[in-house]
């Protein structure tokens, strides 16, 4: 089998593109392989996914110019030229024009009536934009049917082929001979694909016989025989199966069927055989039908979990499309898993383990200027710990709140006329459910609400900004808490059928100000100069007696509110800001650093969870007169780089009780493939209560994630730690290494993880995956 010279071959590559030429038999192949990427892809790797993840090729077979009838040109560049009759004989550097047919060979005996060619020696044949090149071919250039032997060729994007013969039956029926095809040197690959034999039909499906996937010369996969679809258009037809293998669940042979349904469009099937029975189903859906639906996609899976002895489900649906009917936008994102558990433990998507709630909702917005209405349905589950001892295998309970739905209504502060007065308002009408509390309520009600506000804007210097307003709030409730839940709060709570309007005002004047500043005319890091702030804040809110506070039943921020509900309180913070001016005529000035002080006080009633609002920052419960003091910082000198920090010290406890620091490090340019993310939140022990010692409420975990390229981008590393700290072990790890040449990738992936149902262990998983490339992704997840 000869292969082409190098110049040859680039001179193929250059002037090549998918036509229904000869060329076409070996990337058929290709064609189906498209699909696979999709059963391939990578799972959620954080930033390292954008490193793993393969482009998904696309492949479309599109006809050449036909030309009818004309004359055939022919002429011997270097020796003489023997023409007689119906025959041409021409031996040195021939060429033969017809059409859209151009042929370069050695050797060439041509035959005027039959339009036959046989050419022989460094044969080159042209059909518009195609090129093959060979030993000997014999080819009519008017049915553009013959034989190519030894026959290389190329086709875009990078996929070479060659073969011993290749018999052209028909434009679209080919027989191909001992041929290889691969997107690498064809010389020397470092992949390729070896058949001793094919029937193609061009936009059918082709039949392929002792099938060999070769790493260089050794053999790693082979199939007696093959039938691989050559639509032009995605192709209907299996993907590449996937292997997991799993100590506790089995060993998992994954395989998937595509349904594509026009352009807009596709369906995949899955199966999943498991040696242990833990088989399962499911399917997954995307549809872009216009260019107003930004978002179609549906999946679901079944197995069946024989340790539990019953079938699992998880499912995700996901709709997003604008220009409704009204000028509305719709968005449906519903997710959830028949035991969270059980996936965790059973998947490989690490998500999975830092998911707390499940949340789910669908919309219709419409927005403006001065406005917004939403009709919102909704459903949030609060994932619990399991307290049922008896059987660790049950789902986890959980926490319901729903929607069903909610109308909202937001007008936008606006302003009246030319004066300094602005008027804004929240609204809304909701049909509200709860259930699933280990001290309830479980409730089914509805409720009304509606929030005005009166804004005022006054003239101050710029060091100084006064801001008063007032808000008047009436909420009906058609179901509140019963007197025993009134009297216990810390007990079990009941809801009855017993009507209720809670209705207060609030008026509340804000200050900023005097603010200090100072310039520093000094060149550092990119900046030309420096401005520091100093800005005090300062916020007097006074609030009527709130009715029936004690009997709400509290489902989000419209029950206990945001600003605190006592009668008279204060919040006060202050703020230091660094501001520089980049360098350059075209320098903008932005924040580098910022640290904040804050805390509120009430002067009269003391705080409660119910009253407090949202203005603590901590999760510590709320007692006393005074919110527990919250300290921030956050810096941000580049862009690429950011730091914050937060501590929280309690006003009860006289300690710090919780504390974070996250930071995040990106490269840009030559170090663009270099990141660093870090986390640490902890919290603290409390001390006891009137001589009860508290519960154990510390933690302490770190997470983890960095990657880099290594050994001049040739290899690719990359982490996922996530750590407790307190009880110093590992809770995950994961592991990625990889590496890309030209024409293929290689990701090995280690993770280990702690499971704790039925029993706390750790488990670990080995993951391989090739991609192939213009092929797909083939090994295990």
């Amino acid at each position: 089998m000869r292969v082409e010279t190098t110049a040859q071959r680039q001179a193929a590559s250059r002037s090549t593109t998918p036509q229904l030429t000869a060329r076409i038999l070996v990337a058929a192949l290709t064609l189906a392989a498209a699909p696979a990427v999709l059963f391939a892809q990578v799972k959620d790797m954080g930033p390292a996914g954008q490193y793993y993840n393969q482009p998904k090729p696309k492949f479309r077979v599109m006809p050449g110019l036909k030309k009818k009838g004309g004359d055939v040109k022919f002429y011997a560049k270097v020796n003489e030229q023997f023409v007689r009759d119906e025959y041409a004989i021409l031996d040195g550097d021939v060429v033969i024009e017809y059409q859209d047919v151009v042929i370069h060979a050695d050797k060439v005996t041509l035959n005027f009536k039959t339009k036959d060619v046989v050419a022989e020696g460094h044969v080159i044949m042209d059909q518009g934009p195609t090129r093959i090149t060979g030993d000997h071919i014999v080819f009519n250039l008017d049915s553009k049917t013959g034989t190519f032997f030894n026959a290389t060729g190329a086709m875009r994007p990078d996929m070479y082929f060659i073969g011993d013969k290749i018999e052209r039956l028909s434009e679209d029926h080919y027989l191909l001979t001992n041929g290889m095809f691969t997107s690498c040197d064809p010389d020397h690959p470092s992949w390729s694909f070896h058949v001793s034999s094919a029937d193609i039909t061009l936009d059918n499906y082709a039949h392929l016989r002792n099938v060999t996937l070769r790493a260089h010369d050794i053999p790693l996969i082979y199939a007696p025989r093959l039938i691989w679809p050559t639509k032009s258009e995605r192709s209907q037809g299996l993907l590449i199966p996937r292997v997991l293998i799993s100590k506790t669940y089995g060993d998992r042979l994954e395989m998937g069927y595509f349904i594509p349904f026009g352009d807009a469009a596709d369906a995949t099937i899955y199966a999943d055989l498991n040696d242990k029975g833990y088989n399962g189903i499911g399917v997954s859906t995307r549809y872009r039908p216009s260019d107003d639906v930004k978002l179609g996609d549906l999946s679901a899976y079944v197995v069946h979990d024989v340790q539990a002895g019953r079938n699992q489900w998880k499912y995700k649906y996901q709709h997003s499309q604008t220009n409704l009917p009204g000028g509305f936008r719709g968005v449906v994102d519903i997710e959830d898993f028949s035991n969270l558990e059980f996936f965790r433990r059973y998947d490989r998507d690490p998500r999975l383990h830092t998911l707390s709630q499940i949340y789910s909702s669908a919309y219709l917005t419409k927005n403006s200027s001065r406005y917004s209405f939403n009709f919102l349905t909704d459903r949030r589950d609060i994932l619990l710990s399991n307290v049922d001892p008896n059987n660790p295998l049950a789902p986890p309970p959980r926490q319901r709140f729903e929607q069903l739905p909610t109308m909202q209504f937001r007008l936008y502060p606006n302003r009246i006329g030319e004066s300094p007065f602005y008027y804004s308002l929240e609204s809304s009408m909701s049909h509200l459910a709860t259930s699933g509390f280990v001290n309830g309520p479980t409730a089914n009600y509805y409720r009304a609400d509606v929030f005005p506000t009166l804004s005022m804007q006054l003239r101050t210097p710029t060091w100084l900004s006064i801001r008063p307003q007032v808000s008047v709030r009436e909420t009906y409730y058609s179901d509140s808490l019963d007197d025993a839940s009134v009297a216990n709060p810390g007990g079990t709570l009941n809801a009855v059928n017993n009507p209720i309007e809670r209705f207060y005002a609030q008026g509340q004047v804000e200050v900023v100000g005097p603010s200090v500043s100072k310039i520093f005319n000094k060149t550092l890091g990119g900046f030309s100069k420096f401005k520091h702030v100093i800005e005090p804040r300062f916020r007097y809110l006074y609030t009527t007696a709130v009715n029936d506070q004690e009997r709400i039943i509290r489902f989000d921020t419209v029950d206990s509110p945001f600003l605190p509900i006592v009668k008279n309180s204060v919040e006060y913070s202050l703020t230091q800001r660094l501001i520089g001016r980049e360098t350059g005529p075209n320098g903008n000035s932005r924040e580098v650093a910022s640290f904040s002080l804050t805390q509120s006080v009430s002067l009269g009633n003391a705080f409660t969870s119910a009253t407090a609002g949202g203005l603590n920052g901590s999760t510590v419960p709320q007692t006393g007169k005074f919110t527990p003091l919250v300290a921030s910082l956050h810096v941000n000198p580049y862009s690429t780089v950011t730091l914050d920090a937060s501590a929280t010290f309690g006003n009860v406890s006289h300690q710090l009780d919780q504390s974070s620091l996250s930071a995040n490090l990106v490269g840009t340019g030559t170090r663009a493939d270099k990141y660093l993310s870090f986390t640490w939140f902890s919290s603290y022990q409390q001390p006891p209560v009137n001589g009860v010692p508290a519960g154990d409420t510390s933690s302490s975990q770190i997470r983890l994630n960095s990657g880099s390229s290594l050994f001049s981008n040739h290899i690719r590393a990359d982490a996922q730690l996530n750590f407790d700290a307190k009880k110093g072990t590992f809770l995950e790890q994961r592991y990625l290494l990889g590496g890309t040449a030209s024409c293929y990738g290689v990701a090995l992936e280690f993770r280990r993880y702690l499971v704790f149902v039925p029993e706390e262990k750790a488990e670990w998983s080995l993951g391989l995956s090739i991609s192939l490339k213009n092929v797909g992704t083939i090994g295990t997840h």
